[in-house]
């Protein structure tokens, strides 16, 4: 017999005051938020168990956008995505929605969806705050590069290098955005 009223949830759902999201997620979704939750590597010294999520009196340490982003990890690409909305939507700050976003533009690259991947590179570059990021690689940049090359964009994909550049990023590479600059003006010029 199914109820019409649903038990409020405890457990880290109730700590980090996620229950107006909890309420959005199907039965399957919860069951697999609760999988992805148990597994040992996740979260804490002291692994969770399954209900620990939405029982008990168990908290999480950091903020619920950090909670949700590390969630997302293993779930099945709609969940994942609809997570990472949230933990981007709960963010307080630009790091709190630079590791969502930059999920989020991971998933669409590898679904060949390159908009929606500009879309959410872009917008961890423009929300980057300089002092935060400085000594930290910004995948944003050199995955929009690369995107660029392949699609021929070279001139846009030269613009993010230098962009990349002038900030201090590097993309990894031996030769870092210098090189990756100097190769896509060869190539530039052999198009003309």
């Amino acid at each position: 017999m199914l109820s019409i009223f649903k038990k409020k949830p405890g457990g880290i759902i109730r700590h980090l005051k996620l229950e107006e999201f909890y309420s959005t997620l199907t039965d399957v979704e919860i069951e697999e938020l609760k999988e992805s939750l148990a597994h040992p590597y996740q979260l804490s010294n002291r692994p969770y168990v399954r209900d620990d999520l939405d029982k008990g009196n168990r908290t999480y340490g950091g903020t619920a956008s950090q909670f949700l982003d590390t969630m997302s990890e293993g779930l099945s690409p709609n969940l994942r995505k609809r997570v990472l909305f949230e933990a981007i939507k709960r963010a307080t700050d630009s790091v709190d929605k630079h590791f969502p976003r930059t999920k989020l533009a991971e998933m669409a690259y590898k679904n060949g969806d390159f908009t929606e991947c500009e879309r959410y590179c872009l917008d961890v570059i423009n929300e980057l705050d300089g002092k935060k990021f400085k000594d930290a690689r910004v995948e944003a940049f050199s995955r929009l590069a690369i995107m660029y090359e392949k699609q021929g964009r070279i001139q846009d994909a030269i613009n993010i290098s230098e962009r990349a550049l002038s900030i201090g990023q590097h993309d990894g590479t031996k030769g870092g955005y210098e090189g990756r600059i100097e190769k896509l003006k060869r190539k530039a010029s052999k198009m003309k």
